[in-house]
């Protein structure tokens, strides 16, 4: 009888433990995960289900700075994160044709350009710390040119190529020193005990303007090649920074902070004349003229975060030249909670749609995409084992399975609309929208099946009875259900805005949508029969596409940490005290 009791008693323990581990293994069930322009572009957000708590997870993609023009005026030169790190990226001036020039794990960016244009100096800390390199314009041949323990920076050219000032701390505070364009014979070139930076030579080779604090504040200086007759241009309370002479030497740009963030000026090479090109909520910053002096790129600091526009020289015309700020939108939680997959927009220089997969605080972005055309509207399986997805590979489109890694693709389906894809609770079959109308097939690809005509976005139920569409069946766009045969269609929202993405909650007793009833899309919930309908999000960005974390047993209530420990501790006590009392017999 003992040892019957004793694996009794390890039989229950090992289910209380199964039973807490999966109550506890992520802290994220109950929350939504949804689509938000809050911060300047779509990202993915976190929020509690009352709508507290909203957390942006992917504000981390691709800024775009330090635009350098190339002598002849048909390239850009910058420095971009859109790979994960700072990279030096070149560019048609259209902002077409992106290329990528470096590719290592360091930091590299500050590009220069020759005045051949056959070599860019640039930055770079692969060695361990911030050192000056050249390459030629393909990104070939990079060699370090200053090697040494201390941080050189911010290269620029002379005009004849022959020369290179920059930026170093190592004699204790930024000085400006100067070198050969093969890294011999530095000299340097100002000594205070404040610092001064970011040299700029003007176009005849003679002088050289640097920004400097020597006076109390960051304003723009100008001084002889050689380091003597320094002379100060502007004498502003705010900081001037960035300056770059025009072509023909007569003006000279530079950033100056305003009320809203920096803005861009020009000013007569003297000083005089301080003119006001730009005017924007954002910070513009890093100047620098085209060949000719008709144009000039900058970089702007918006909510996206730094991106590159060029602009003509009186200020108008003002273009946006980068255009990788990247859309994120389809984000699905893995079932236990722990990963999102979902679909980014602008990943690389084509600009196709990608499936990625995150871990639920943001970090650890993959690219799961099998082609490089569109891969798009990721679904968990839910055992989290596979992921359904569309794609367009090799001539075919339609719905995929891979394996949550990447791993074993298998072509469903091949229609070229197949989209909105949703498994069954059991994992037997996928819902998705062909055209305007919901289908279902088996997960392995046979029994091809229309549901109902004119619904979009299926989601199913969790017991698997029902689905949830959305549909414009009575003229605007209404949240729907049926029985999962497609049967018993019944009408949830009924107002004159659009209301769609719908999706249950793990309980099933909640709907969560999308309706711009209140003048823009918001985070909405409702019960399943379309009482209480409520606005979670409420603000004047665009929010959409709600997601739930995650499957939860089949209980009225979720079991709390400290609930289950407390069952625990009563069940091994009452085995216990009946294996003692079997002793005892």
């Amino acid at each position: 009888m003992e040892k019957l009791y004793g694996m009794y008693a390890l039989v229950w323990l090992l289910l209380m433990l199964n039973m807490l581990s999966v109550y506890t293994n992520s802290n994220n069930c109950g929350k939504i995960a949804f689509i938000s322009d809050r911060d300047g572009k779509q990202q993915i957000y976190v929020m509690d289900a009352d709508g507290s708590n909203v957390v942006n997870f992917t504000n981390n993609f691709f800024e775009n700075w330090a635009p350098e023009w190339a002598p002849d005026g048909k390239r850009i030169a910058f420095t971009s994160d859109r790979d994960g790190n700072l990279e030096v990226y070149v560019m048609d001036a259209d902002g077409s044709n992106v290329q990528r020039l470096t590719n290592n794990p360091a930091s590299d960016n500050s590009p220069a350009w020759s005045p051949d244009g056959e070599r860019i100096a640039f930055n770079s800390d692969r060695d361990g710390n911030l050192e000056i390199y050249i390459m030629n314009t393909d990104g070939s041949s990079q060699v370090n040119l200053t090697n040494n323990i201390a941080n050189d920076w911010a290269p620029a050219w002379s005009p004849d190529g022959k020369r290179i000032a920059f930026t170093s701390d190592r004699n204790g505070n930024d000085n400006i020193y100067v070198m050969d364009a093969d890294g011999s014979n530095v000299s340097r070139l100002t000594d205070n005990s404040t610092w001064d930076r970011n040299p700029a030579w003007s176009p005849d080779g003679e002088r050289i303007a640097f920004e400097s604090t020597r006076d109390g504040r960051r304003q723009i200086y100008v001084m002889d090649a050689d380091g003597s007759n320094v002379g100060k241009l502007t004498n502003n309370v705010p900081p001037d920074r960035n300056p770059a002479w025009s072509p023909d030497g007569e003006k000279i740009i530079y950033s100056s902070y305003k009320e809203n963030g920096y803005e861009i000026y020009t000013m007569d090479a003297d000083g005089s004349d301080q003119t006001r090109l730009t005017d924007n909520s954002t910070g513009d910053l890093e100047p620098s003229w085209s060949p000719d002096k008709k144009k000039i790129a900058f970089s702007a600091s918006e909510n996206v975060g730094y991106q590159i526009y060029a602009m003509d020289a009186d200020g108008s015309d003002q273009t946006r030249l980068s255009s990788n700020s990247a859309t994120h939108f389809d984000p699905a939680w893995s079932p236990d909670g722990e990963r999102i997959a979902f679909t980014l927009h602008g990943a690389n220089a084509c600009g196709f749609l990608q499936v990625y997969v995150m871990n639920a605080d943001g970090s650890n972005v993959i690219n799961l995409s099998i082609s490089s055309d569109d891969n798009a509207c990721p679904a968990w399986s839910p055992d989290g084992e596979k992921i359904a997805f569309f794609a367009h590979k090799e001539g075919v489109s339609g719905v995929y399975v891979m394996d949550f890694d990447g791993g074993n693709v298998i072509n469903l389906t091949s229609g070229y609309f197949d989209r909105d894809l949703a498994w069954s609770p059991d994992g037997e079959k996928i819902a998705f929208t062909r055209g305007s109308h919901t289908y279902v097939v088996d997960a392995d690809g046979s029994n091809v099946q229309r549901l109902i005509t004119y619904g979009l976005n299926p989601a199913w139920s969790p017991d698997g009875k029902r689905i949830a569409f959305e549909s414009d069946r009575d003229e605007n766009q209404e949240i729907y259900v049926m029985d999962a045969d497609g049967s018993n269609v019944e009408r949830l929202t009924n107002n004159p805005a659009s209301d769609n993405s719908p999706a249950w909650s793990p309980d099933g007793e909640k709907i969560a949508f999308c309706s711009d009833r209140d003048g823009n899309q918001e985070i909405y919930i409702m019960n399943t029969d379309g009482s209480q309908q409520t606005n979670l999000t409420n603000n004047p960005s665009e929010d959409r596409d709600p997601a739930w974390c995650c499957q939860q047993l089949l209980m009225e209530e979720p079991v709390s940490r400290e609930y289950l420990f407390i069952i625990l501790i009563i069940v091994v006590f009452v085995i216990v005290t009946g294996i003692l009392k079997c002793a005892k017999k």
